[in-house]
């Protein structure tokens, strides 16, 4: 039996209620954190003996130490260069099926390859590749089947180390690399460290294409749509609290709760216009990315029109942001990149166009392999549960 609509009407309409009064409310509160964004100035030692004391389980955005920009300051588009390379990459997979016919995953990474400014067509690839090996799917630490964490991690390394080919084919010229996503990889604080092996392997891949991407000469960017993050406000809320009253309980009554960083964006960023640079603060980023010379920072760009808005959350490794013509090049291949899709870089969209795996597509690879099993005189065949499933996807009835 389907989803009974007319039994929801109460609460979908007592849910838009709800939804209209937060409205109102975050409406009130936007022009407080405005003004207090606005008015933080550069960071001084005062703001960074608060962020020091806060430690880094504190979900709020750390400041540069040697940053000379104001922490509510706008900065126009830069020029777009007569020529660049403008790289994406996007993945997708199937996950392991205990039910299935057999057991294996599937990544699939789409990517192109575009020449800004050249009379040249862009170049496209999808790359895919199934993982059977036994130490693919449990690994080597005798906890039974990978967690799909891993395989994610393993999608968003891959999709690095595709964009690390493309930009060492192109060393020397200009070229900014793009993917579809923050560039922090978040596994590590997401497992158990029964996994720990996995997850430094994956880790390890991971830093080596950022390495190789540095060594390219391309600037690397992650790029984040309608961004929920609420580390600048958790910031501003930092800022305002005695440095001797800073505990745990102080943090978490946030006066800007229920806003995020977009909201706030929107009012004070015009088309094009970036924000201050910010760095993520999590434990991962401190540890492991700044220890290999690739810190993430971010800042906000409004990549959208006057009449509509379009906040983005764009992460980007240290070594770009200390060298001022790659971080120009980042944010000018950005908004560049926004007009055509209105909001999002052409070259993710063609991406995921490349890379996305279709429902009809999975189940035609299922019968591949199916196919595979059958030559060698394996008759194996998906559990009575996939079974069911399958049944009452195509809304079949049965009489009992």
């Amino acid at each position: 039996m389907g989803l009974k609509l007319n039994q929801l009407t109460e609460e979908v309409n007592a849910l838009g209620t709800n939804a209209a009064e937060r409205l109102a409310e975050l409406n009130e509160q936007l022009p407080h954190a405005l003004a207090a964004l606005t008015s933080l100035g550069v960071a001084d030692a005062e703001l960074q003996a608060r962020i020091s004391k806060a430690g880094n389980r504190w979900p709020g955005a750390d400041v540069p130490e040697d940053s000379r920009e104001p922490v509510g300051a706008r900065f126009p588009c830069p020029p777009h260069p007569a020529e660049l390379n403008v790289l994406g990459a996007d993945g997708s997979q199937i996950y392991p099926d205990r039910h299935g016919s057999a057991l294996y995953y599937v990544i699939n990474i789409g990517s192109i390859a575009y020449p800004h400014g050249r009379n040249e067509p862009p170049v496209i690839f999808a790359d895919p590749h199934v993982y059977y090996e036994e130490t693919d799917l449990y690994g080597d630490e005798g906890e039974g089947q990978i967690p799909g964490a891993i395989i994610d991690g393993r999608r968003d390394a891959a999709e690095l180390g595709e964009l690390a080919r493309l930009a060492l084919e192109r060393k020397g010229e200009p070229t900014v690399a793009l993917v579809d996503n923050g560039l922090i990889l978040w596994l590590a604080l997401q497992l158990p460290d029964r996994h720990k092996r996995q997850v430094e392997k994956v880790l390890a891949d991971y830093l080596g294409y950022l390495n190789a991407l540095q060594i390219s000469g391309a600037a690397v960017a992650g790029f984040v749509g309608r961004p929920r993050n609420v580390n600048v406000l958790a910031l501003l809320h930092l800022s305002e609290l005695p440095l001797n009253q800073i505990n745990d309980d102080t943090l978490r009554a946030n006066r800007y709760r229920g806003l995020t960083d977009l909201l706030v964006f929107e009012r004070l960023l015009q088309p094009g216009e970036r924000s201050a640079l910010f760095i993520n603060n999590s434990p991962v980023n401190q540890r492991d990315f700044a220890n290999h010379g690739h810190q993430i920072y971010f800042y906000y760009l409004n990549v959208g029109r006057t009449d509509v808005p379009e906040i983005a959350r764009v992460e980007v490794p240290e070594w770009v942001v200390k060298d001022q013509a790659k971080l120009d090049l980042v944010h000018a291949a950005i908004v560049e990149q926004c007009r055509v899709p209105n909001g999002f870089p052409y070259v993710l969209v063609r991406a995921h166009e490349l890379a996305v795996v279709t429902m009809e597509e999975r189940e035609a690879f299922d019968q591949m392999v199916q196919g595979a099993l059958i030559q060698r005189g394996i008759f194996s065949r998906i559990s009575q549960k996939a079974q069911t499933k399958q049944w009452t996807a195509g809304r079949r009835r049965h009489r009992l």
